[in-house]
């Protein structure tokens, strides 16, 4: 491979400084910087002198990256947990081979008692290959590894079995091997026992080389007591009674994979299932009562037809015997692709058919979609290093709409897309604290950070803008060449451009290459504004392009060797023409200019260009096309073009205006189209694009009074006509009608909240909320407490300690929705109390209490106060403090807002996995002020002019 791309090319060989720098400082010096740890009642010294030399070779244990001198084979590894005294006892069997002639044995450990009968490690050779002996052993903590020093070396191409006797904890954390509980319909307290292991938990739960290419098979033995079942990622082959009473489940022998794959859970839950026609088994593991109750029923069905499903699409079969989904009380993500055994939270996988919800089941077959896609792209497939990670979730984030679409054809998932994937990450990637799609992880430290919206949605955003340029039928042949060339292997993103070039050339398409194409938009940041100025004279226009940025006046310190200018495939179409088989011609980096044909175009017709928001750019018009668009979105033909490309419009044209690109009030006129729409994609997006008002102008009581006067005049028809009696006749009818409800009532339409307080009172007063429809539950919880007081509040509390785990999800956000300063305090406090919230639940408090106006200086001071704690509890969770971190900023528009966060952001120089949340609210923050400084009259003005009846 070329370039930056190769195998391993961005292994660090950076030398950490050590705890204690002291290797050749005279005894007393030595003997500080010894490493202690328990062996049952007694401790072990590893002492690490006589060791010559200063470099990485010499102390191959200093490097942040395991030495590649060994490769894992084979585990064997066995467990004893007892579930209720949260103890593990293990011993793990590592077959290894040889690469590279060493003295060391080095693997990851943490948090782990390494123990023994004679408290040491042991090594043997294969066949008759001479066994060294082991010297000395000990933990080097800073780099989590175990080292084991012998005293000779072992010989290239040797294999040989490492053995390790282990203690360990069931963390109370959500990462490694850990505990989690529920409370049964008896009242019960019931534990169990989970992991999750990416990216850097295998660690935690035995000694391993934790690391994705470290690939290797493994033979799981989970040892537990009576009335447990014991789930691991292959089936079980035996088990066990052991004459102490304790049961071993002996799993299969697995395929080869890396260590952040692996899963086993030792529980009291049931299952619900089915085999396919092809002899694969699918099952759902749930509380009792849940699978009693058939919660698991639709997570089973639409499981089993989308592995069908992509086995066809991929045209590769799936490896293994048996995929288990299993829901988890206490959890950090949604959802854990491990290979057979799919962890994910209760609330993602259950699905209650007594309370039926078209967004809840929307939120159960997305998730399922992504993690079963994820069995070929990341789990067949792996890529090398962290680095590459876009590759797993950037797959999994687009192949999930094509599963979706599969199970629910009639949903039309693609024309959510665009609102879904694309729009929130465009906010992102247009600020100069973004970063490329490839990032380089230079240390293991990193790896956590990375999991952000530029890999997931960014990612699938340009893929699926790959796969439409190079056409279906070509993207499929590569992906199917990619996966087999590639299979229990890993892979850089080369390979795959390789494999989608050769399919491209296959076809036909013999002047593209992918990688030439694909490279600028994975290394470097942002994306481009495509500017389209017309000849309507001629029929033609003039493309330019340009690097967007939400604040035209930011300086981008980052370099890029493509000069932020991308190979971008427009497309394009006029009024009268194809929306489903639009023009396309191509933008190259090298060209200042792009002559466009618009064929078929009159001089009044209208020119749209980016046709289902395929492309990852935004496009500007000239005015006259502007208005061109607008005049239509008010006629009585709006429908023809796309709801993604009516949503698309106002996205765009509100952030040019942000931007400065646009005058703001041809902005604001394209949203006046709103009356007339029915579709809830045009409005999710639109609603998106303009809540900006609200957070750049909440505080100027009477522009945001205007501004909400105005949403209630653009809702209120819709409102109207679809009323409270609940429409399921299909997915878009129904999620419209939630949408137009939602949005009546957060913009204190008098109806909506009258309407949905007085449901609120009737469950209050009844104690029963069946009359409450699950689809207007969040609403009718939020707006309740929005214009209630602590009463409301307290039911709500009371109710939320009491419930299952989608209405506590719902009941968690609803509360934030308090106007009330001192409610919101308590809240927050009682949110960092696991007995009340679960551990995982504390940051959805903090971040739903931020997002809104009179929640942001409380949310933000209660980070600040209590920094420490969520640092200790989140950060190394993927996701979570960069969550937090966003939400808590996103209403920052003021001078003091600025002020405060950049003095925090000196106070406490590391920000962990929040660092590039913590730069993009500066940035974002700075944006809103300028935003807000240049516009505010300019709105006001508007508005002004709106009730006038101009």
């Amino acid at each position: 491979m070329s370039g930056f791309a190769k195998r391993y090319s961005f292994r660090s060989g950076k030398v950490h400084d050590e705890s204690c720098k002291a290797y050749n400082s005279g005894p007393l010096a030595i003997a500080a910087c010894c490493v202690m740890f328990c062996l049952g009642i007694g401790l072990i010294i590893g002492f690490e002198a006589g060791r010559g030399g200063t470099g990485g070779q010499s102390r191959p244990w200093q490097q942040v990256r395991l030495p590649e001198t060994l490769l894992p084979i084979h585990y064997d590894v066995e467990l004893q947990v007892d579930v209720t005294a949260f103890t593990v006892v293990g011993q793990v069997n590592v077959t290894l081979r040889c690469a590279t002639p060493t003295r060391h044995v080095i693997l990851h450990s943490a948090e782990l008692d390494i123990i023994g009968g004679d408290g040491t490690p042991g090594i043997q050779g294969s066949g008759d290959v001479s066994t060294p002996r082991i010297t000395s052993w000990f933990l080097y903590t800073e780099n989590q590894y175990l080292v084991l020093e012998l005293d000779k070396a072992l010989t290239k191409g040797a294999v040989y079995t490492v053995s390790l006797n282990f203690r360990g904890t069931l963390r109370d954390g959500l990462i490694g091997f850990y505990r989690s509980s529920y409370v049964n319909k008896d009242g019960q307290t019931r534990y169990l026992a989970t992991t999750h292991m990416q990216p850097m938990g295998a660690r935690l739960a035995f000694p391993c080389f934790d690391e994705p290419a470290f690939k290797a098979t493994f033979t799981v033995t989970l040892v537990h007591r009576a009335g447990y079942t014991a789930l691991a990622n292959m089936p079980l082959e035996n088990n066990v009674t052991r004459n102490d009473g304790w049961i071993a489940d002996r799993f299969q022998r697995s395929v080869r994979m890396p260590t952040y794959l692996l899963a086993f859970v030792v529980s009291d839950y049931t299952s619900v299932g089915t085999v396919s026609s092809s002899g694969l088994e699918t099952r759902v593991w749930a509380r009792p009562e849940y699978i009693a109750a058939g919660m698991g029923d639709y997570a089973v069905d639409v499981a089993d037809k989308i592995v069908a499903y992509y086995e066809e699409y991929f045209d590769v079969p799936f490896p293994l015997p048996k995929i288990d989904h299993i829901s988890i009380p206490d959890y950090s993500i949604g959802a854990m692709e491990n290979w057979g055994l799919i962890t994910y939270a209760e609330s993602l996988l259950l699905y209650d058919a007594r309370r039926p919800s078209a967004s809840l089941k929307r939120g159960v077959v997305r998730i399922v979609a992504h993690e079963l896609a994820h069995m070929w792209f990341g789990n067949l497939v792996t890529m090398e290093w962290w680095d590459g990670t876009w590759l797993n979730e950037g797959f999994a984030s687009y192949v999930e709409f094509l599963g979706y679409g599969y199970v629910e054809p009639d949903v039309k998932v693609m024309e959510q897309f665009a609102y879904y994937r694309c729009q929130a990450v465009m906010e992102d990637d247009s600020l100069t604290s973004s970063r490329p799609i490839f990032q380089p992880v230079n240390h293991p430290d990193e790896s956590r950070e990375i999991f952000d919206s530029i890999t997931y949605s960014k990612g699938a955003s340009i893929l699926r803008m790959l796969g439409n340029f190079v056409g279906e039928s070509t993207f499929r042949k590569g992906l199917k060449s990619y996966l087999e060339r590639n299979a229990y292997s890993n892979a850089v993103q080369d390979e795959l451009w390789e494999a989608l070039t050769l399919a491209a050339r296959a076809d036909g398409q013999t002047d593209l290459d992918v990688k030439t194409v694909m490279d600028t938009w994975t290394l470097q940041m942002g994306y481009p504004v495509v500017n389209l100025t017309r000849d309507y004279g001629r029929g033609t226009a003039q493309a330019t392009q340009q690097h967007f940025l939400l604040d035209p006046t930011a300086t981008v310190s980052a370099p890029s060797d493509f000069g932020y200018r991308w190979h971008i495939p427009l497309t394009y179409t006029t009024r009268g023409n194809s929306f489903e088989q639009p023009e396309q011609v191509w933008m190259r980096p090298d060209q200042d200019t792009s002559l466009v044909n618009l064929r078929g175009a009159g001089s009044d017709d209208w020119v749209l260009v980016n046709i289902h928001r395929v492309g990852y750019y935004r496009v500007n018009y000239d005015l006259t096309n502007w208005q061109l668009l607008t005049d239509y979105l008010n006629s009585d033909l709006y429908e023809e073009i796309p709801p993604d490309n009516r949503g698309t419009l106002i996205d765009d044209a509100f952030n040019l205006g942000r931007a400065g690109q646009l005058d703001l009030s041809t902005a604001l006129d394209v949203t006046r189209y709103l009356v007339r729409e029915r579709h809830f994609v045009p409005w999710s997006m639109a609603k998106a694009a303009m809540n900006y008002v609200e957070t750049a102008f909440g505080s100027v009581s009477d522009l945001n009074a205007n501004w909400q006067a105005y949403m209630v005049q653009l809702i209120s028809p819709f409102y109207d006509e679809v009323g409270w009696t609940v429409q399921q006749s299909d997915y878009n009818t129904e999620v419209g009608q939630v949408l137009a409800i939602s949005t009546a009532c957060s913009y204190g339409q008098p109806g909506c909240v009258n309407n949905a307080t007085a449901l609120f009172r009737r469950w209050m007063d009844t104690s029963n909320n069946s009359h409450i429809p699950e689809t207007f539950k969040s609403t009718v919880y939020c707006t309740a407490i929005r214009y209630g007081g602590s009463q409301e509040w307290d039911f709500a509390w009371q109710r939320y300690l009491e419930a299952g785990p989608s209405e506590q999800s719902l009941l968690l956000s609803a509360m934030a929705c308090s106007r009330d300063t001192d409610i919101l305090s308590s809240y927050l406090e009682r949110s960092m109390d696991a007995a009340l919230v679960r551990r995982q639940s504390a940051p959805d408090v903090i971040s739903y209490v931020g997002q809104s106006g009179v929640g942001k200086s409380l949310a933000w001071n209660f980070l600040v106060d209590n920094w420490d704690f969520y640092m200790e509890n989140f950060d190394e969770t993927q996701f979570t403090m960069a969550s937090i971190v966003s939400s808590v900023t996103k209403q920052f528009s003021s001078q003091e807002d600025l002020d405060n966060l950049e003095q925090f952001l000196r106070d406490h120089p590391d920000q962990g996995t929040a660092t590039r949340a913590s730069s993009q609210a500066v940035d974002t923050t700075g944006a809103n002020l300028r935003f807000r400084r240049d516009n505010e009259s300019k709105i006001r003005a508007w508005l002004d002019g709106l009730n006038r009846g101009n």
